[in-house]
């Protein structure tokens, strides 16, 4: 009998709670890993990418990795049901591919990861210096997040695991241990956390009211933001208003990665002429979006997908504000 990853759960929650990731990031990034070297970069199909992981495709743990391997963009899926096929993401290939001796861009790509989840960016916006006692976040996830207790709990235990081992909140903690330690005393820098902030990229501010700064990589040459789940280059920062004292809690919603895509893979910004910007005139002001000269017809369809999906919480944002 095949020896199973680990233990599954088959009965997470008495009552739907909404999704989690089923186990901590560093076991995400093993399966990635396990799943390009059985199929490489090519799409395989379910039955293949889950025996990579030791399951049948209807297995509990099967599901559960693939739901839990979407939670962190580590996978692309195309299809439905019994004929989904699955690959790696690029995301995950820069991940697991990265061998050079500077890891600064692999481990802010790590942390992109591991707060790719929404219940991760929950967890974080809402205890941003550190985690309280078990049961403050237990009542935070159940009466304010809508999760059940048996699900509450396997998700805090789940994030510690995730927060250690990115260091979350030790930012001096490496993620690879044998790492040789970075200079003790590394220059402070230029933004604050909880300062309101624009990004600049290639002349196009990204954030039309700007976004909160929530942490910085190790070297603080990576800026982490409320607005992108992906690291910006502290460079393209300007500071529209310094961080109060004590400034007040906010929800807002997080704009697609996909509108993004551009600031978590930086090596693609170094050759801006093959992007073109299209301005669409609306009451408050322009609205800008890039996107390659080389875009297919898939491509643009997807983009539509993203673009009603990001319209749709927006309407509905604008209609709980007024």
């Amino acid at each position: 009998m095949a020896t199973r990853p680990e233990q599954t759960k088959t009965r997470r929650q008495e009552g739907r709670s909404p999704g989690y990731p089923y186990f901590p990031v560093h076991k995400a990034i093993e399966r990635a890993q396990k799943l390009y070297k059985h199929e490489a970069a090519h799409w395989a199909p379910l039955s293949s990418a889950t025996a990579a992981w030791g399951y049948s495709p209807k297995s509990s743990g099967g599901r559960q990795s693939i739901a839990t391997m979407k939670y962190y963009a580590l996978i692309d899926i195309q299809g439905e049901g019994d004929a989904r096929r699955i690959r790696v993401s690029d995301l995950a290939k820069r991940i697991i591919l990265d061998e050079r001796e500077d890891q600064a861009e692999k481990r802010a790509l790590i942390r992109e990861v591991a707060l790719s989840p929404s219940a991760h960016r929950s967890l974080y916006e809402e205890y941003r210096t550190g985690l309280p006692s078990d049961g403050t976040v237990l009542h935070f996830l159940m009466f304010t997040k809508g999760y059940n207790r048996e699900a509450a709990r396997d998700l805090l235990d789940e994030f510690k695991q995730t927060a250690s081992y990115i260091g979350l909140y030790e930012p001096s903690t490496s993620l690879d241990k044998d790492e040789p330690e970075a200079e003790e005393n590394p220059a402070p820098p230029k933004v604050s956390v909880g300062d309101l902030v624009q990004a600049t990229v290639n002349g196009q501010d990204v954030f039309p009211e700007g976004a909160r700064v929530l942490g910085f990589s190790d070297d603080y040459a990576w800026v982490f933001v409320d607005k992108a789940s992906g690291g910006l280059k502290l460079e393209e920062i300007t500071v529209l208003e310094a961080a109060q004292k004590n400034p007040p809690a906010q929800e807002r919603p997080l704009i697609p990665d996909a509108l993004l895509a551009g600031l978590a893979n930086r090596e693609q910004e170094k050759d801006r002429a093959d992007m073109r910007t299209a301005v669409f005139p609306v009451s408050e002001g322009d609205v800008s979006l890039s996107f390659p000269k080389s875009i297919t017809a898939e491509g643009l369809r997807e983009l539509g997908l993203y673009l009603n999906i990001f319209l749709k919480k927006e309407e509905a944002q604008a209609a709980k504000e007024n």
